[in-house]
């Protein structure tokens, strides 16, 4: 069978890439290619060009332009306006829309609730009206699309007044930022301060500058790329008419963001509790790969000119503070080891600054035997003893696993084993 993507400059295309691992997987004999189609061309008439693939993918500018091509469209793609799959049934196309299950595929993947929310959406074309579709769908309690031209239609708002607007979650759904215009940023740093949650579905990069500010403003930052494999597994399913296992969708996006980070540049982030071992581990790991290692609370003690002991004094969140500080300012920097605190996990901002700058590696230590070992003097969570450590532990244990890309056993007698494991992480 032969599948395809059509658009009209598609070098920053990862699509090959996630229907390849679907063939493999399911041991298909397919192939899947990228096919630009200049403007003029679709304009006129390239019909015969389109019909020589079994199924393909639309993406901008063709969206829309491609439904004067087809016999017929799905329900939800005619109440969106815009297609994103079609499938050629015997000469016959028929279109989908995909975009819609990717989108919500996103935000239960990163834990982002849509019911009684407010969203407010960047954007008002094919990709706008797919996520503005399954946000009603599904519950938002208000969606507000932004557009530059200035309307008095209700749903609508114009940047100007957005930024004195105050919502849930903000999704930008615009090229803006895009490869290869990456120094762009599409609303100002105002405008994402009055939000909890920010979205950008641009998947190249996948730290976009919308997301780096949204991680340095302290919120939580969602990138596009598991979006893109979810709307591709929808696609396989119309295609091949069969259900795809969902395993599926976090093995292929987690290996597009380990080849990612491999041709771009990207860090391993160590998360576990305090005494597993991150340190010790961490620098083994960074002199394996002729990495940095940096230990997190070190760093802290660096840029605050405290020590971790005095930051805790003057209260908890203080320290919690300067680590998301800490966490951001490593996030820009590329192929470091770092070796994060027992709770670097606990703040959203932090996640989505390791998950989109690194792979986060959760290394697994019996508590027991960090308990044998462990000194509470060094220690200001610890100074009531052991057993708070285990209190802590159990209150963080779901957390680690939720968090982290890939969890790693720590061998007692054994160090080199665990390293080991974690440079196949990233190698």
């Amino acid at each position: 069978m032969k599948y395809c993507v059509i658009g009209e400059k598609l070098t920053h295309s990862m699509s090959p890439q996630i229907h390849k691992r679907y063939f493999d997987y399911y041991k298909q004999d397919s192939t899947y290619v990228i096919t630009q189609i200049p403007m003029e061309d679709m304009l006129g008439d390239c019909s015969g060009l389109l019909k020589e693939y079994d199924g393909f993918n639309v993406t901008v500018p063709y969206k829309e332009k491609v439904l004067k091509y087809l016999n017929g469209t799905s329900d939800e793609a005619k109440e969106i306006g815009a297609v994103n799959t079609v499938v050629n049934q015997g000469g016959d196309m028929y279109g989908f829309n995909t975009d819609p299950f990717g989108f919500e595929s996103l935000l239960i993947h990163n834990d982002v609730a849509i019911k009684d929310k407010v969203f407010v959406v960047l954007g008002s074309g094919g990709a706008s009206k797919s996520v503005c579709y399954i946000l009603k769908k599904r519950g938002a309690k208000k969606v507000i699309v932004v557009t530059r031209k200035d309307t008095s239609e209700e749903g609508y708002m114009t940047y100007s007044a957005l930024e004195s607007f105050r919502g849930d979650v903000l999704v930008n759904t615009t090229p803006v930022g895009m490869y290869p215009n990456v120094d762009n940023c599409p609303v100002s740093e105002n405008v994402i301060a009055n939000f909890d949650t920010v979205v950008d579905i641009v998947y190249n990069p996948v730290y976009t500058e919308l997301l780096k500010a949204a991680v340095r403003l302290g919120k939580k930052a969602v990138g596009g790329l598991y979006m893109l494999v979810a709307q591709a597994m929808k696609s396989e399913e119309i295609w091949q008419k069969k259900i795809t296992d969902k395993e599926l969708y976090v093995d292929i996006y987690n290996a597009l963001m380990k080849e990612y980070f491999q041709k771009n540049g990207g860090n391993i982030y160590l998360t576990g509790i305090m005494s597993c071992g991150k340190t010790v581990k961490g620098k083994r790991v960074a002199r394996t790969l002729g990495w940095e290692f940096i230990d997190a609370d070190e760093y802290i003690e660096k840029i605050s000119g405290r020590t971790v002991k005095q930051l805790f004094a003057e209260g908890e969140h203080v320290f919690r503070k300067w680590e998301s500080k800490a966490m951001y300012e490593l996030s820009l920097r590329k192929n470091i080891v770092v070796a994060t605190g027992g709770g670097a996990i606990l703040k959203d901002e932090n996640v989505s600054a390791m998950k989109l700058s690194g792979i986060i590696v959760l290394i697994e230590r019996n508590i027991e035997d960090i308990l044998n070992g462990i000194n509470t003097d060094t220690r200001p969570l610890l100074k009531d003893g052991k057993d708070k450590l285990v209190s802590i532990y159990e209150a963080r244990k779901d957390r680690y696993y939720a968090t982290c890309d890939v969890a790693v056993k720590s061998y007692e007698y054994d160090i080199y084993k665990t390293v080991k494991d974690i440079v196949n992480v990233i190698k």
